[in-house]
C-alpha cells in the first residue's frame, strides 16, 4: 500500500517522484524531526532518511528511519510507559476482526506505539457509520479495512498490517490468529456476526489467545476480557450464554437462537435507551444502535486492556463497565426516568406491543 524508499538504493525513483511534473507533492519532516530528535537525545544518533510514497494522497514524505521514528512517535509516552512496556507493546501481534469499535480501538492502539497488527473486515463505509467512523463523505464506498489501512500508516508508516478483506472466516483463522511461532498476543473481537464471534473465540481458546471484546452502551461502554492465556478452560462469553462448545454454525445463525444467546451475553444491566433501540432493530434500526462517545471509549478501553496484556500486567478476565452517566450525572443516573425518557415500563410495554415477552427482554 506505501513505498519507503532509501535514498542510498531507490535514487532514481525518488527523484521521479520529485519531479513538479509527476503529480506528488514533497512534505519534508526531516528538519523537524531532527531539531525534535535533538531536543530528546542531544547527544543521540540522528539517523538517516527514508521517502514514503502515499499513492492515496499523492504526496511523498521525508522521514527519519524506523527506529529513528519510532523514538521520536513515542516520546511523549516517556515514563507513562517504561522502555520495556513500550517495546513490547510496539512488538505485540495485535489482531482486531471487525472495524467499528474495532476501528477506534486501532487508532489508540497505533497512537500509543503499537506497530504489528491483523485486521479483519468486509464491509464498505456507508453514511450510518459516519455517526461513530472518523472517516469522510469522500470515503463513502471505500473498504472499512482501507480506510483503516491508510490511517496506521499515516501515523506510522514503519507498522505492518496485514489485512483479510472479505473479513474473519473460519477459513482465513490460521492466518489471522497465527501458528505456534507468531500467535497474536491479543485479540480485539468487534464483529456483529455471532456465529464468527463464537468460532472465534473457540479457536482463541485452543490457541491461548487471550480476547478483548468492547461492547456500547449509550453512551457508555462494557468491557469482557477471556484470558484464554491463562485459564484455556475458561467458558466463552464468561459462561453467559451457556455452554457453546458444540452449537452448530446453522444453529448459530438461525434469528431466534442468535436473539436470545446475544440476549444472555449483553445481559440486562444497560441503559433503558439502549434496551429500547434494540427492540428496533430490523424495525427502525438496521443494527445495534452506537453513539460517537461510545465506541470512542469502547475503542479506548479494549485498546487499555489489550496494552495491560500485552504488556504483562495483571487484569483477570470478567467483564468490567465504563460508566460514564453516573461519572457525570451522579445520583441522578440512578434514577432512569430522571435522565432517560424511557422508564422500564415504557420499555417492557414496547417489548409486549412487539409481541415479545417482556421477561426475557
Amino acid at each position: 500500500m506505501i513505498e519507503i524508499l532509501d535514498p542510498a538504493t531507490d535514487a532514481t525513483r525518488i527523484a521521479a517522484l520529485l519531479d513538479p511534473g509527476s503529480g506528488f507533492s514533497l512534505t519534508d519532516a526531516w528538519d523537524t524531526a531532527a531539531r525534535e530528535l535533538a531536543a530528546i537525545d542531544p547527544t543521540g544518533p540522528r539517523g538517516t532518511p527514508r521517502y514514503v510514497v502515499y499513492d492515496w494522497r499523492a504526496r511523498i514524505v521525508k522521514l527519519p528511519d524506523s527506529e529513528t521514528f519510532w523514538r521520536l512517535r513515542t516520546a511523549r509516552n516517556r515514563y507513562l510507559l517504561d522502555d520495556q512496556e513500550q517495546r513490547r507493546w510496539s512488538n505485540a501481534r495485535i489482531g482486531i476482526a471487525g472495524l467499528s469499535v474495532g476501528a477506534s480501538a486501532l487508532s489508540v492502539c497505533a497512537l500509543t506505539g503499537a506497530r504489528r497488527f491483523r485486521l479483519a473486515e468486509h464491509d464498505t463505509l456507508g453514511l450510518t457509520n459516519l455517526n461513530r467512523l472518523p472517516a469522510s463523505v469522500c470515503d463513502i464506498g471505500v473498504p472499512k479495512l482501507t480506510i483503516a489501512q491508510r490511517r496506521v500508516f499515516e501515523t506510522d508508516p514503519y507498522s505492518s498490517v496485514t489485512v483479510f478483506p472479505d473479513g474473519y472466516t473460519p477459513d482465513i483463522a490460521p492466518a489471522f490468529l497465527g501458528d505456534a511461532d507468531e500467535p497474536l498476543t491479543v485479540l480485539i473481537e468487534e464483529m456483529d456476526d455471532l456465529a464468527a464471534k463464537v468460532d472465534i473465540r473457540r479457536r482463541a481458546r485452543d490457541a491461548g489467545i487471550p480476547v478483548v471484546m468492547a461492547t456500547d452502551n449509550g453512551d457508555n461502554a462494557i468491557l469482557d476480557v477471556e484470558r484464554f492465556d491463562l485459564d484455556p478452560g475458561y467458558p466463552l462469553f464468561h459462561g453467559r450464554a451457556g455452554d457453546l462448545t458444540d452449537l452448530t454454525t446453522s444453529t448459530l445463525d438461525d434469528p431466534r437462537d442468535r436473539a436470545a444467546i446475544a440476549q444472555r451475553i449483553v445481559g440486562a444491566d444497560i441503559t433503558p435507551r439502549t434496551r429500547f433501540s434494540l427492540t428496533q432493530v430490523g424495525r427502525s434500526l438496521p443494527s445495534w444502535p452506537q453513539l460517537g462517545t461510545a465506541a470512542t471509549l469502547a475503542g479506548a478501553v479494549a485498546a487499555y486492556a489489550a496494552r495491560l496484556i500485552a504488556t504483562g500486567h495483571p487484569l483477570p478476565s470478567g467483564r468490567y463497565r465504563l460508566d460514564m452517566d453516573r461519572a457525570l450525572l451522579g445520583a441522578a443516573a440512578d434514577t432512569a426516568d430522571q435522565w432517560n425518557e424511557l422508564t422500564e415500563a415504557q420499555f417492557l410495554a414496547a417489548v409486549s406491543a412487539m409481541g415479545g415477552d417482556p421477561r426475557s427482554a
